[in-house]
C-alpha cells in the first residue's frame, strides 16, 4: 500500500504541474497496484470507489489547473487589452492637454492683439500712436527701449523711448538715425523679416546697456513702411515684437491717413497754408484770450497787386506759382504763434498775435518790401510781384473778428485806391470813406 500511496502522490504532483504523460503514467501505476494489492476485495463496492477515487483524482486536480490556467490567460488578455485601452486614454489625454496648451497659448496671443489694438487705436497722430506702442510692449517686453523708424514719409522720421532708472520711459523724436538703426534698416531691406542680434553680430556698436536688439519691419502693400526695434529683447520674443510690429503697421496707415485728411481740412491745397474757415476759428480763440488777459492783436489782409494780369498775360499755371512763392515767403517772416491763411483767390489774411498796432506797422512794411524785392522764377519767366496791405488793430480799431476783418478790408482797398504796393492803417476817416 504504500508503494501505491507514492505513486498517487506522484500522480498529483504531476497533475499539479499539469504533465499529462506523467500523470497518466503515475495513475495507471497506482491503479494497477490497487487492483493488485486488494484483488481478492474486487467484488466489494468500497474496493471501486477506492479505486475511481485514486484513478480520478489527479485528473481532476490536472483538469482543475488546466481551467485556473485558462483563466489567468483570459484575465491577463483582459489586463493587457484594459491596459491597451489606458494606454490609448493617456494619449489621447496628453494630445488634449497639448491642443489646450496650444488654445491658451493662441487666447494668450489674442489677447494680446486686443491690447495692442485697444491701446494704438485711440491714436490720432503719430507721436500719439508712438507713446501707446511704448505703454504697451513694455508691458509684453522686457525691453529697455524701444525705436520706431518710421519710412511713410520722404525722411525717415525717428521715434525713440529709453527706460529711466525709475523705470519710465522717456520718449524723443528727430530725423537724424544712429548708425545702430540704419544697420537694422539695411537688414531689413535684405532680409524682410523679423530677427534679432547681439552685439558681436551686429557690424556697428552698440551702447555699453544693450546687449542685443530685435527688430521687426512693418510692411504695407509688400512694402516696408517702418521697422520696430526693441532693445535687450531675447530671440524668444521676437514673435512678440513682430506681432505688435502687424499691429502698428495697421494703425500707423490709419493714423498717417488721418493725418493726410487732417491736412486736406485745415490747410490750402495750393499754398500750404491754413484754410479761410480753420484760421477764423484760430483767431476767434486767440481774440478771447487776449480779451481775458487785455492783450493786443493786429490783423493784416494782404492781397497781390495786379494779379489777374499775370493770369492773362503769362497763365494760370505761373501765377499759381507766383502765389505759391509770395505764401511761403510772408509764412517764413512770421513768428510761429502768428496765423497766415489763404482768405480767397490773391488775398491773405495774418493775425499777429499779442502785437499792438503800433508794433504790427513796421513788420507789415517789411513783409512788403520783401515781397517787392523777392525774385520769383516760374517756368521760363523771372518775375516780381507787389502787395497792398490793410492793417486794423484789436482791441482799440474793433472788439469783434467780424469788425477786425471788415476795417483791415477797408485799410487793404484804401491801399489798393492810393496806388498799391502800400500799408495802409486803418482809422475813423476810412470808415467814413
Amino acid at each position: 500500500m504504500l508503494l501505491v500511496l507514492a505513486l498517487w502522490v506522484l500522480a498529483m504532483i504531476a497533475g499539479l504541474s499539469w504533465s499529462r504523460w506523467w500523470t497518466s503514467g503515475f495513475a495507471m501505476m497506482a491503479l494497477i497496484g490497487c487492483v493488485w494489492s486488494r484483488a481478492g476485495a474486487l467484488n466489494q463496492w468500497m474496493t471501486w470507489a477506492q479505486l475511481i477515487t485514486l484513478g480520478a483524482t489527479p485528473w481532476l486536480l490536472a483538469a482543475q489547473r488546466r481551467h485556473d490556467a485558462l483563466s489567468v490567460k483570459r484575465l491577463q488578455v483582459d489586463e493587457a487589452g484594459q491596459l491597451t485601452q489606458l494606454s490609448e486614454l493617456a494619449r489621447a489625454l496628453l494630445s488634449l492637454q497639448n491642443a489646450n496648451q496650444q488654445l491658451e497659448a493662441q487666447i494668450g496671443e489674442m489677447t494680446d492683439v486686443y491690447h495692442v489694438t485697444k491701446e494704438t487705436s485711440r491714436a490720432l497722430h503719430r507721436g500719439e500712436l508712438f507713446a501707446a506702442s511704448v505703454a504697451i510692449a513694455s508691458r509684453l517686453l522686457p525691453l529697455q527701449g524701444l525705436r520706431l523708424i518710421d519710412l511713410s514719409e520722404s525722411v525717415p522720421q525717428m521715434h525713440r523711448a529709453a527706460r529711466t532708472v525709475d523705470g519710465r520711459f522717456t520718449v524723443a523724436h528727430g530725423t537724424t538715425m544712429l548708425p545702430l538703426e540704419e544697420t537694422i534698416l539695411q537688414q531689413v531691406r535684405t532680409s524682410g523679416r523679423a530677427m534679432s542680434a547681439i552685439r558681436q553680430q551686429l557690424s556697428c556698436s552698440l551702447p555699453d546697456e544693450i546687449d542685443c536688439v530685435a527688430w521687426a519691419p512693418l510692411w504695407r502693400e509688400q512694402k516696408p513702411i517702418g521697422v520696430l526695434v526693441a532693445d535687450n529683447v531675447p530671440e524668444p520674443q521676437v514673435k512678440m515684437l513682430s506681432m505688435i510690429a502687424h499691429q502698428l503697421s495697421l494703425q500707423l496707415s490709419r493714423v498717417r491717413l488721418y493725418e493726410q485728411v487732417e491736412a486736406l481740412a485745415v490747410t490750402d491745397g495750393l499754398t500750404g497754408l491754413f484754410v479761410r474757415n480753420y484760421f477764423l476759428g484760430r483767431a476767434k480763440e486767440e481774440l478771447a484770450r487776449c480779451a481775458r488777459h487785455q492783450l493786443s492783436c493786429t490783423l493784416l489782409m494782404a492781397d497781390l497787386d495786379l494779379f489777374k494780369q499775370k493770369n492773362d498775360t503769362y497763365g494760370h499755371l505761373v501765377g499759381d506759382v507766383v502765389l505759391k512763392d509770395v505764401a511761403r515767403l510772408l509764412q517764413r517772416n512770421l513768428r510761429d504763434i502768428d496765423l497766415i491763411a489763404r482768405f480767397g483767390g490773391e488775398e491773405f489774411i495774418l493775425l499777429l498775435v499779442e502785437t499792438n498796432i503800433e508794433q504790427a506797422m513796421p513788420i507789415a512794411q517789411r513783409l512788403k518790401q520783401l515781397v517787392e524785392v523777392h525774385p520769383i522764377h516760374a517756368y521760363d519767366e523771372l518775375l516780381t510781384q507787389t502787395i497792398s496791405v490793410g492793417v486794423a488793430g484789436f482791441p482799440d480799431h474793433a472788439q469783434t473778428l467780424d469788425e477786425l476783418i471788415e476795417r483791415a478790408d477797408q485799410a487793404l482797398y484804401a491801399a489798393k485806391r492810393a496806388g498799391r504796393n502800400r500799408v495802409v492803417r486803418w482809422s475813423e476817416m476810412l470808415k467814413a470813406a
